[in-house]
């Protein structure tokens, strides 16, 4: 095996171009927030606009730490298992993994005063609002297409890429001729590979606020945060080719000779890690005209992030007979360091929250109970990605696929709690809607259910919940779709697998009175 002829200088120009650039996968990745904050309010549905004197105040409407009476401490483990199945081809495997966290810890202190300014509280928190860790595998024979039909598309249209073609090119995978054309044996019609995927991920993001509370006349409270995040993700991707059919061909370097030209197998791994740091506000209220009935409703403004990436790409290629070195297996790899900038969009919230006492219904009452319904807004249209300053990248490709392939999302959460003293039982429904545009939107949605059961007293607390959420997602094996997603690998068929996603949270808070 021999490389032909060396790649031409213009395809090295434009192989950074193509390598690797954030997209709108990115964007939307980081710019979503699933809240994951007190056990009480994750029983609840994270429904908590509108209730406040909870530390998911600190995330979703800061007005909410205005209603605290006394001075609180808390703070909420978390255990998190989640399971992806796939499904490919009609096969399916399940993968999953389990992880551990704090979710939500803080400390409100509340300064009383005379007068229709009731009170001004004040509070520092850590609350979590995404997990991404996940492990998957899908597996099944394709007799359609090869990672490298992907590969040759990219390298002649201009997409060259030094993570990828570049790769592939330098373990023999393919061929370059004296017309300028990129190949491969899979032009002679020889599929019947065995493909496998498998992603590994891992990290999260949380937020530190600082957050103020004005309770006036314990009728209108008003709050505002600023937030701190940080989100750090990991990826690992395998995609694993193996069982090609034989192919031998001329020598036309030794006449009446022939050569083996299909790998027994590839191997392709690309590893991304992310960190990132960004700053933003919320501002809110809660008004409670009448004292069974609230209305809250807070802004969040865009999160300004800085990120870093650390991107890695490997590629193995093993041949059933060797070169002319002996040599079976060929090995290559890249690797390079991006500083980019990420603009989310604004979050609108509101809520309402029935909150009555217990009535005499001839000779019983009734159960004290809560009952609150939240509603979000957020257009994920409008997230934006820029260079680091002094950079000349434009992001105009990425941010137009944004602008076109997402949508507004209206999500809805809802809870109860049933006060009986000492013991409350709480239960909670939530449902975010598909970001994606082509989808209704609730077409594949995450949905979660809950519940949960506390304990109380009056300088004790101790709360439990349990959450279950899942959603439907699409495998790209390629990632083709991902990267290019108006014209993937022209007219052949990226496979795709099916995802199911779901993960269960157990949480514990505990609070004291001080």
């Amino acid at each position: 095996m021999y490389k032909r002829i060396a790649i031409i200088i213009y395809l090295i120009t434009i192989s950074f171009i193509y390598g690797f650039s954030q997209n709108h996968i990115d964007a939307l990745r980081y710019s979503q927030q699933f809240y994951s904050t007190s056990a009480k309010s994750d029983a609840m549905g994270n429904s908590l606009s509108a209730v406040g004197a909870d530390f998911s105040a600190f995330m979703i409407n800061p007005a909410g730490i205005a209603i605290y009476k006394t001075n609180q401490m808390s703070f909420t483990p978390n255990l998190i298992i989640s399971k992806t199945t796939s499904s490919f081809s009609g096969v399916e495997a399940k993968d999953g993994r389990v992880g551990f966290n704090f979710s939500s810890a803080g400390y409100v202190a509340v300064h009383e005063n005379d007068g229709i300014l009731k009170s001004v509280n004040l509070g520092i928190s850590y609350n979590s609002f995404n997990d991404f860790r996940q492990r998957l595998y899908a597996y099944a024979d394709n007799q359609q297409s090869s990672f490298l039909d992907y590969a040759v598309y990219n390298a002649n249209n201009n997409r060259y890429s030094d993570f990828r073609e570049d790769l592939a090119y330098n373990t023999y995978l393919l061929e370059y001729d004296e017309d300028g054309y990129y190949s491969w044996v899979t032009e002679f019609g020889k599929y019947g590979n065995s493909q496998a995927k498998s992603i590994d991920t891992n990290g999260g993001g949380g937020e530190f606020s600082f957050t103020i509370g004005f309770n006036i006349n314990d009728i209108l409270y008003l709050g505002g945060t600023i937030g701190l995040t940080s989100i750090n993700y990991s990826s690992t991707s395998v995609l694993n080719e193996s069982g090609f059919e034989n192919l031998w061909v001329p020598d036309n370097d030794n006449p009446g000779d022939s050569i083996q030209v299909n790998p027994s197998s590839l191997k392709y791994t690309e590893v991304l890690e992310t960190d990132g740091s960004g700053i933003n506000a919320k501002f809110g209220f809660i008004l409670q005209p009448v004292k069974f009935f609230r209305l809250g409703a807070s802004i969040h403004s865009s999160t300004a992030y800085d990120f870093t990436d650390y991107y890695s790409t490997y590629m193995n290629s093993v041949f059933p007979i060797p070169d002319e070195n002996g040599a079976y297996e060929y090995n290559a790899e890249a690797e390079n360091i991006f500083d980019w900038r990420l603009t989310t969009p604004f979050r609108a919230n509101v809520g309402i929250a029935f909150i009555l006492d217990a009535y005499k219904i001839g000779n019983y009452y009734t159960t004290p109970i809560t009952l609150s319904v939240d509603y979000e807004y957020v257009d994920y249209t409008r997230a934006f990605l820029r260079d680091v300053e002094g950079g000349d990248y434009s992001f105009y490709t990425e941010n137009s696929n944004i602008a076109n392939l997402f949508q507004e999302t209206h999500n809805i959460r809802a809870g109860v709690e049933f006060n009986f003293g000492v013991i409350k039982v709480r239960g909670g429904y939530s449902i975010y809607s598909n970001p994606y545009a082509e989808y209704d939107y609730f077409t594949n949605p995450r949905v979660t259910y809950s519940g949960g059961i506390g304990f109380a007293d009056q300088l004790y607390n101790l709360d439990l919940s349990y959450s279950y959420s899942t959603q439907d997602e699409t495998l790209y094996l390629y990632d083709a779709n991902n990267v290019f997603p108006n014209d993937p690998i022209g007219n052949i068929a990226e496979p795709q697998a099916n995802l199911t996603n779901s993960k269960h949270f157990f949480k514990i808070t505990f609070g004291v009175r001080l």
